[in-house]
């Protein structure tokens, strides 16, 4: 009836020219939806011609469509008996050439095929999900029946029935024509059901846009359980051309298959970048299927990003006429979506092109809205060309949307560039990487054929792994050569490893795999570990060579970074198995290779004089081994409990869940603000790298409001009355919120991006923040205060600066603390200033400056003293009205965690908490005001499984840390005893902050928590 009236409706208002054309859309409508439209679209009308030319290492056989077509019949004839809709597989065991003819005749009785990949666990799981009672394949096990025994073209091949599998007849809402597992690139791999109207616009699009001819040779390269050998496939037998494919043992003779490929002139490859550029030189290439002679039409390259235009060239022959295509799209909407021709020695970069018939492209940013332009997420619908993935529903009759998990950016002109894999962008030191980015950059080098990154999360390690094309440089000026070319990039693009690699491993789809190329990263440390027998001067000389070309000059006057300062301190503590925690502040100093490595060479070396390299033990220093052997002290740890621990651990872990959790899009890892607004009304309140604030009412989880700032914030909120919060942002501004509503009350913008958290003098009327500009700002926080400043009297208003200070010559990414005795602001900063500022008028009223940068804020002891921690571990008590140093101490550890005083209720004793980057967490017993002891003693100390960057939260008699692995602790106080640990899905640099049986703490899988204390 629908047919009917749309024919009317033609008739009456279009030509007979646009009838033609309406009626031709709805026969190929009704074609993809006959179960057999696959295989109908074949041409059959030149049966004496070569439909297979398969190729052996040695002999070549030839099959006609007239015999293709005779053993599918004899395929689907005994098929038809099946009478329910099957899906029915191909063993990976049967010949190349034997299967077109099993796939036709599956089709041709009104099944779906399916290629039984040879990984057991994967075909296990599709058995169980499409149902699977049908095999053909060439050995017999015991768990399968012989149904019917088969010659397909000489070779022998048994129908078999799986034993013991119930029957299922339920009802296909769509015709299949095959199904297929993806790779897993997009995430854990599925089985995805592929209908007739999804793959056969490809087929016909391809058909038109390559213009293929029965006078093509058309390459079947790809494996079978990858959807574009279905393209290779019916391309071919639709257009009566000609299907060249080869045996197993001939792709592995890569040099042979090339030359096979040329001599047979094959006029259409798919193949994935990768596999051409890693299996063949670009030489090869240009002397063979990319030559002036060449009968190679087209090249299709997919699965992977576009390689370099100057890649190509290289490989190309001045006069080579092969078309080259980029093709992309994903298993979900098999198998391509959109295709574009690029023209040769083009500088400029290549886009995905235009979608392919039926398909629809849509760009989502990161809060899941459609976009135009910049940068998003590429999702790809369509209303026909719909897949079932896993175990969806069938009815689906509505246009569907497919996440790629690929990153694309748009630009002005709407041509869509593709940029990554979505789990290709990390997270390293706090700032997003994009490992694709890294390998784009890296391919425009000449003598690069190939290249991979592998970002190791668990130990923080970037490596850029590369085969290269043959060149008798060293491999230490190769080194140079990319370093140098990487300066394009920013600094936290460096890799903190180049791995030159003879041969990548590939998967059976193509791509590089990234479980063999996690091994060879891993296995190139042993290169690291085994570096006794080489001279520490060598050893270093390679770790600074990877950063900095010169040794004539400072870190920093030969171009290094903070980010790069990090690199080599955590590589050479590595390398060394030791600590060296001034080594940072020595580089950001800009002190010179030689000053450095002298400085490795004195820890290094034991009391004996005697440089200690065997690695079994961790090297110290007179002072640290002093510490930990000191008598008053004990050492607990809790990764080595005996048998009666462990259960106590184990029984523990329940007594921490997770209440709640709040998305912030990106990393959190500033530490929350806890505050009660009524009995009824406990609110925490944090921002993430996103730039979201989420503020969130503890006692109801499901009341919380976000707002939005314009860039990232590290910084804690500081909240005043009715909800207003002020927060620094990496823009430079200074906000004041509403916390609810997102109104901003006021900002103030300083020079330089703000880390620091604002803090409220003691009347509640100003607060005072640091900026990475070097200054210290005062700003009133309250409207009609009067302040007297130069002996000028001022009524004030919210946001106006009051006064403003440079401390010194580094940034200020540590809060300040207010010292009531002397009515001052503490603060220290970058360059190891510390110092204190007069609260009313901003004046220097104190100064002295510490070895190493400061990291963390100062506290104030109960005597008045004010205590400073630089990251070199090094913590320096003064009496700043006398400006007098009362005591030092070292912890030989880089510490970015703020050092914590807790007084237990029923004494007067004072002790100092403070973590370290060096997996220790120390409990220091503050000396009584008397002229005997200066020194704190040590009570305790606690070996962690890994590094602390968050402060910890002591609180009656608790103390509660997060440990950078995300593992969430709860320790006794007073002896150190672990009482109770909860694992978080990935890195915690926020701090946990506590009110009664609740904890909140960020996580860097871009959540903040809500835990609950039992």
């Amino acid at each position: 009836m629908y047919t009917s009236i749309v024919f009317k409706r033609c008739i009456h208002r279009v030509s007979h020219v646009f009838l033609a054309n309406c009626i031709e859309r709805l026969k190929t409508q009704n074609d993809k939806n006959d179960p057999q439209a696959l295989h109908n679209e074949c041409n059959w009308l030149y049966l004496n011609k070569p439909a297979i030319e398969y190729h052996d290492l040695e002999n070549v056989k030839i099959i006609s469509y007239r015999e293709l077509k005779a053993a599918k019949e004899i395929v689907s004839n005994y098929l038809k008996h099946i009478v329910c809709s099957e899906f029915i597989g191909i063993d990976f065991d049967i010949l190349e050439y034997c299967v077109p003819s099993l796939m036709l005749g599956i089709l041709n009785s009104g099944h779906a095929f399916f290629n039984v990949p040879k990984d057991p666990l994967t075909y296990t799981e599709i058995f169980s999900s499409l149902n699977v009672k049908y095999i053909f394949t060439t050995s017999i096990t015991s768990n399968r029946n012989i149904i019917h025994p088969f010659n397909i073209h000489g070779q022998s091949i048994y129908l078999t029935k799986l034993v013991d599998v119930q029957e299922n007849y339920n009802r296909r809402w769509y015709h299949f024509a095959y199904a297929i597992a993806t790779s897993g690139s997009t995430g854990t791999p599925k089985v995805v059901k592929v209908s007739h109207s999804c793959i056969l616009p490809n087929i016909v699009d391809l058909k038109k846009i390559l213009d293929i001819t029965s006078s093509d040779k058309i390459a079947q390269l790809t494996n079978f359980t990858f959807d574009p050998s279905i393209i290779e496939i019916f391309l071919n037998l639709c257009c009566a051309a000609t299907l060249f494919m080869v045996s197993k043992a001939l792709k592995n003779e890569t040099v042979r298959l090339l030359e096979k490929i040329f001599h047979a002139h094959v006029t259409v490859l798919q193949i994935t970048p990768s596999l051409l550029f890693h299996q063949w030189s670009t030489e090869r290439l240009k002397t063979t299927i990319l030559d002036k002679d060449s009968k190679l039409r087209i090249l299709l390259l997919g699965g992977e990003s576009f390689p370099s235009m100057k890649l190509l060239s290289k490989a190309s022959h001045p006069r080579n006429t092969t078309r080259l295509f980029n093709i992309y799209g994903i298993t979900e909407v098999s198998c391509w979506s959109s295709i574009n021709e690029i023209v040769k020695n083009n500088v400029y970069e290549s886009c995905l092109g235009e979608p392919l018939s039926e398909t629809v492209f849509q760009i989502r940013n990161e809060d899941n809205q459609i976009t135009i332009k910049g940068d998003g997420t590429l999702y790809i619908g369509s209303t026909t060309r719909i897949c079932i993935v896993g175990n969806e529903s069938e009815d689906l009759n509505k246009l569907i949307f497919r996440d790629t998990g690929d990153i694309v950016s748009v630009d002005d002109q709407h041509r869509i560039f593709y940029r990554g894999r979505r789990n290709n962008i990390v997270k390293r030191f706090g700032n997003k990487v994009n490992l694709r980015e890294l390998e784009r950059v890296t391919t425009e080098l000449n003598f690069v054929r190939n290249c991979a990154t592998f970002w190791d999360a668990e130990r923080h390690k970037l490596y850029l792994c590369l085969s290269i094309i043959d060149t008798k440089e060293e491999f230490s000026k190769l080194r140079d050569d990319i370093m140098s070319h990487l300066k394009t990039l920013p600094a936290i693009y460096k890799p903190d490893k180049i791995i030159i690699v003879e041969r990548f491993n590939f998967t059976t789809s193509g791509k590089i795999c990234q479980t063999s190329l996690r091994e060879i990263c891993r296995n190139s440390e042993t290169e690291i570990v085994s570096v006794n027998n080489l001279h520490i001067n060598e050893i270093f000389e390679n770790l600074w060579n990877n950063h900095i070309k010169s040794r004539d000059a400072g870190f920093l006057m030969s171009g290094g970074t903070s980010i790069a300062a990090l690199q080599i301190s955590s590589v050479a503590t590595q390398a060394f198995n030791t600590e060296f925690p001034e080594l940072i502040g020595m580089l950001l100093k800009d002190f010179t290779f030689d000053q450095c490595i002298n400085y490795i060479r004195s820890i290094l070396i034991s009391d004996k004089g005697v440089i200690d390299m065997s690695f079994n033990d961790k090297i110290l220093s007179k002072d640290t081994k002093k510490i930990l052997n000191t008598e008053e002290g004990k050492t607990y740890n809790d990764t080595l409990k005996k048998e009666e621990n462990i259960k106590s651990l184990l029984k523990n872990i329940s007594n921490i869940e997770i209440l709640k959790t709040y998305n912030l899009q990106k990393c959190v890892d500033a530490s929350p603000t806890i505050y009660r607004c009524s009995v009824t009304e406990l609110y925490a309140t944090v921002a993430s790298h996103s730039g979201i604030i989420c503020t969130v009412n503890l006692l109801k989880t499901d009341v919380s409001y976000e707002i939005k700032l314009p860039n990232r914030i590290e910084a804690s909120v500081l909240v005043l009355a009715d909800f207003h919060g002020i927060v620094g942002c990496y823009d430079g501004y200074i906000y004041c919120i509403h916390l609810k509503t997102g109104d901003i009350i006021w900002k103030f913008q300083t020079q330089d991006m703000v880390k620091c958290t604002a803090i409220m003098c003691t009347q509640g009327s100003k607060i005072f923040v640091g900026s990475y500009d070097f200054y210290v700002y005062c700003l009133s926080a309250e409207v009609g205060d009067i302040f007297i400043l130069n002996q000028v009297l001022f009524h004030s208003q919210d946001g106006i600066q009051i006064w403003k200070t440079k401390a010194s010559q580094g940034g200020i990414c540590a809060t300040g603390c207010l010292h009531q005795q002397s009515t001052s602001v503490l603060f220290g900063t970058l360059d190891g200033s510390c110092l204190a500022l007069h609260q009313s008028s901003g004046r220097i009223i104190w100064k002295r400056k510490l070895q190493n940068p400061v990291f963390v804020a100062p506290v104030v002891l109960r005597t008045g003293y004010a205590l400073f921690c630089s990251v070199a571990g090094t913590l320096c008590c003064f009496d700043i009205e006398t400006d007098c140093q009362i005591w030092r101490y070292m912890i030989y550890g880089n510490v970015f965690s703020y050092p914590v005083i807790w007084t237990p209720d029923s004494t007067s004793d004072e002790y100092i908490i403070l973590a370290s980057h060096n997996k220790n967490l120390y409990c220091l017993e503050m000396p009584q005001r008397t002229i005997e002891e200066n020194e704190p003693k040590l009570k305790y100390t606690l070996q962690l499984q890994s590094p602390i960057f968050a402060t910890s939260w002591c609180e009656n008699g608790y103390m509660f840390v997060a440990c950078t692995d995300g593992i969430f602790k709860v320790f006794d106080l007073l002896e150190g005893k672990l009482l109770a640990t909860k694992q978080l899905p990935s890195e915690t640099f926020s701090s946990p902050v506590v009110h009664n049986d609740l904890a909140v703490l960020g996580c860097r899988d871009n959540n903040l928590y809500v835990l609950k204390l039992n």
